[in-house]
């Protein structure tokens, strides 16, 4: 217990928010408690409750594998909890997940203790209001019911007295049926009432009756979708890594174990659990949460940290697993020897003991690697960003992030919510400022166009942003407007703040001229727009600007080519630049945007006066090879956009 509170303390204090963080609860209301106005010192008291939870959680299991297996089975977990890296992140955090697992290991102990032998009632009804509340608390424990309802059956069917009907046959079960299904819908309609992320309103005339909506609730991110390779990542990334390796082996044999020794005459050697029932219940409630992940989800919720509720159960297993290993060739449950003390009672034991030492040292690399790993990966610096914008604040200015809730909390505002991609999910409408975003009803930015005009509107305007969702929520054309129009003012441990540029040109997110001129790879040269002016003078700049689109996705990353060209088609002036200058590769094009790429050229301080003529195409440097024009018959592989004058 006091490492793993060390280990959550020091997490606690030297680690950046995470994104999702500045939405809970918890930070108003340890703000109200401590009547404190530093947001950061808020931030940092809203994550005592985790640490707490998950220190206490570490005490709860050492009691349940004690009581289950063995004190040394009890042992094994309880370390395997305070030494697990998921534990020291999620028990360092202000969200549910520590509080989320406790419940989860709650519930297993009621329902186990609930269910064997002629069962309990009252605990069983207990283990209702437990699962209420697990809901309540993190809606992603819904994937626990079933595996529990089957190891309920299971655990009351092995630990039966003889000649008795197991619990779950009597008449008065049908009001804890009744019971479990009233939980259920009860946390599956508080769920629907928040509003999940893309769904409308109930009440509103796009959600349907009631019932369906329950349904849609549950639904909506399930189905039967069965894909050997993503089952294979996922359980590379669940039981791959470093420190779960190991420790799935030592499950397994000790899985293994256990069968045999259930098989074998005379009573269980482990614990006062009741023959195989215990062993059997950890197995159910941690292996069926994960056959449902990679069977009935759909795969962007495979992701291990939907299971963190079931780590102390797999810790669990892991102890009983060892436990039955070193219980291999005992007999008698008596103390642990066969009466004639056989050499497999002997040594086997000592054998198996001398395997797990080594699992176990292997263990403890990939545990302290996984460790550091975990502790040192930043999250980004939102709290120092907003603190830099705050500094250089001006009367007039606007901030505009994604991390609205952020801004809320750090800097007491947050003019626009700006995000293109995946925008849906976390809109909702307002009656007078159109879509907005759900935290705090910022009016949501969601094209370059909209991005130009409240740079337009406002003197100065901030960007708040990372490196982790630059690239994935944010096309194109927003990163040309962002990269013409605004600077990198502060960047720290992948927080990015972006401010107005000073005498900037504002950039034309509409071609002036549309060409749809079609390359190889599905590449389409959609339009160019160069400023209005009749003649140019030598050692001007050409702010040619190109308008690409593409209809597939292109494995290749492309240079654009510019050239200027005299009447005798010798090239002048030229500029090669991947697009973007290189930030938006064509590699990362989505199908269907439109990708603005400026592309500005330097006339030559000799260029003679005349007409000259512009020629734009792609190549790949490695190879220096054109990418094909469709339709060409002068043999340039490029696109000529039209004539210029030099005075």
């Amino acid at each position: 217990m006091a490492v793993g509170f060390g280990l959550r303390l020091a997490y606690l204090l030297n680690s950046h928010p995470f994104f999702d963080e500045y939405t809970a609860p918890l930070v108003a209301a340890a703000a109200w408690l401590t009547e404190t106005n530093d947001p950061v010192t808020a931030l940092t008291l809203a994550r005592v409750p985790s640490l707490l939870l998950g220190v206490a959680g570490i005490a709860l299991i050492y009691r349940v594998g004690a009581r289950w297996f063995s004190p040394r089975a009890g042992l094994i977990a309880a370390a395997l909890l305070a030494l697990s890296p998921e534990g020291m992140v999620w028990g360092g955090r202000a969200r549910m997940y520590a509080l989320a697992q406790l419940l989860a290991l709650v519930l297993a102990v009621l329902v186990y203790d609930g269910s064997r032998g002629r069962g309990s009632c009252r605990l069983r009804w207990l283990s209702l209001l437990v699962l209420l509340i697990a809901l309540l608390t993190q809606f992603g424990a819904i994937i626990l019911v079933p595996p529990l309802v089957v190891g309920a059956l299971a655990v009351g069917w092995f630990t039966r007295q003889p000649g008795e009907s197991p619990w779950f046959l009597r008449r008065m079960v049908i009001a804890e049926v009744v019971g479990l299904v009233g939980v259920v819908g009860l946390g599956i309609l508080v769920k629907r009432l928040g509003q999940p992320l893309g769904v409308a309103p109930l009440g509103n005339p796009e959600a349907a009756d009631l019932a369906q909506e329950l349904l849609n609730t549950v639904t909506y991110q399930t189905g039967l979708v069965l894909d050997g390779a993503g089952m294979v990542r996922f359980l590379a990334r669940e039981f791959g890594v470093a420190h779960h390796l190991w420790l799935g082996a030592a499950a397994s044999l000790g899985g293994l174990a256990a069968l045999i020794r259930w098989r074998m005459p005379g009573p269980s050697p482990i614990g006062r659990a009741t023959g195989p029932a215990a062993t059997l219940f950890v197995w159910l409630i941690t292996a069926l949460p994960v056959l449902e992940m990679v069977t009935l989800l759909e795969p962007w919720r495979h992701n291990p940290r939907y299971l963190v509720m079931t780590l102390p159960t797999f810790y669990l297993l892991v102890a009983a697993g060892a436990e039955h290993l070193l219980s291999v060739g005992c007999h008698d449950g008596t103390h642990g020897h066969s009466a004639g003390g056989t050499w497999a009672c002997r040594w086997l034991p000592r054998l198996t003991g001398v395997l797990l030492a080594l699992l176990a040292i292997l263990q403890a690399r990939g545990l302290w690697l996984d460790l550091q790993v975990a502790y040192w990966t930043p999250e980004p610096a939102y709290e120092e960003a907003f603190h830099y914008v705050g500094q250089e604040w001006q009367a007039g200015d606007v901030v505009l992030t994604m991390n609205t809730s952020a801004a809320a909390v750090l800097l007491n505002r947050a003019d626009y919510f700006a995000i293109q991609e995946d925008a849906d999910q976390f809109l909702i409408p307002s009656a007078t400022l159109g879509m907005t975003d759900r935290w705090v009803g910022a009016p949501w930015l969601g094209t370059a166009s909209d991005l130009m005009r409240v740079l337009d509107r406002h003197p100065r305007a901030w960007f708040v942003v990372d490196t982790i969702r630059l690239p994935v929520y944010y096309r194109g054309d927003w990163l040309a407007v962002l990269h013409t129009q605004m600077q990198l003012a502060w960047s720290g441990d992948e927080a990015l703040v972006y401010v107005t540029r000073p005498n900037r040109q504002p950039l034309l997110t509409e071609p002036a001229v549309r060409l749809n001129r079609p390359l190889d790879r599905g590449i389409v040269l959609y339009g160019y727009g160069l400023t209005d002016q009749t003649a140019w003078r030598p050692g001007d700049v050409l702010p040619l600007t190109l308008y690409w689109m593409t209809s597939q996705p292109i494995p290749t990353d492309y240079t654009v080519f510019v050239h200027l060209r005299d009447a005798h088609a010798v090239t002048l002036a030229q500029r090669d630049s991947r697009p973007l200058d290189g930030i938006y590769p064509t590699s990362r094009w989505r199908p269907a945007e439109i990708v603005i790429d400026p592309q500005p050229v330097q006339l030559p301080d000799h260029l003679v006066p005349g007409d000259y003529t512009l020629w734009v195409g792609m190549y790949r440097l490695d190879t220096m090879e054109r990418l094909p024009v469709a339709d060409a018959t002068d043999g340039e592989q490029a696109v000529r956009l039209g004539n210029i004058r030099v005075e």
